[in-house]
């Protein structure tokens, strides 16, 4: 089937890892479970890896365990100076105008932290829309009631879908339910992807037809 949609995850999908701000959220998701939880430094480095692998983020699992308030967490752990960390892409611009098919950003951050991202990036006028963790109702990847949801935002069928990340265990789902998947961060290949791509900006060489 023709591809008529494509996901793109956000974060260390549509920049490269090495812009600092994924390690800048981790660093303010830590010092959250610090200043508003109340949890010793030592322990928390243990609780996140355990809190990710159970509940697939960290926001899902403090929701379940210490009933945080999911706009405070998200507000607190975004806040960080994206324009200053990211400078528009004109080969990801390009890439983009090229694309004919529906583009949307299927992330687990924050509508607005996304928002400020493809604004500091120079690429929000491409996308149809954005499905963040809220709008999955704080259901997330690799949960796959995250990608029906996604799904739905496009009224077609899986297989006329594309998505991209930088996490195998969120393309796995993605695969399991027939859309193309395409692993970005390494040109390894992988049982979940059906491409791999250093970066992004390589989905057309990779890819064959998106483009006719």
């Amino acid at each position: 089937m023709r591809l008529q949609a494509l996901f793109f995850d956000l974060d260390d999908t549509l920049y490269p890892r090495s812009s600092g701000i994924w390690t800048g959220v981790r660093s303010r998701i830590e010092q959250y479970m610090r200043e508003r939880l109340s949890i010793p430094a030592r322990g928390i480095t243990a609780l996140r890896d355990e809190l990710l692998a159970t509940y697939g983020t960290t926001l899902q699992g403090l929701m379940a365990i210490y009933q945080v308030d999911p706009d405070d967490y998200l507000l607190y752990v975004h806040d960080l100076p994206i324009e200053d960390m990211l400078r528009p892409n004109a080969r990801l611009n390009k890439m983009l105008a090229d694309l004919p098919q529906q583009k949307w950003i299927f992330t687990n951050a924050s509508l607005e932290h996304a928002r400020r991202v493809l604004g500091a990036l120079g690429v929000s006028r491409y996308f149809n829309g954005i499905v963040d963790i809220k709008a999955m109702g704080f259901r997330n990847k690799p949960q796959p009631e995250a990608y029906l949801l996604a799904l739905d935002s496009t009224g077609l069928p899986a297989a006329a879908c594309l998505f991209a990340d930088d996490q195998t265990r969120n393309l796995e789902p993605a695969k399991q339910l027939g859309m193309s998947t395409v692993l970005v961060g390494t040109r390894e290949p992988h049982p979940a992807a059906d491409h791999s791509v250093s970066v992004i900006e390589e989905l057309l060489e990779v890819v064959p037809g998106l483009v006719e």
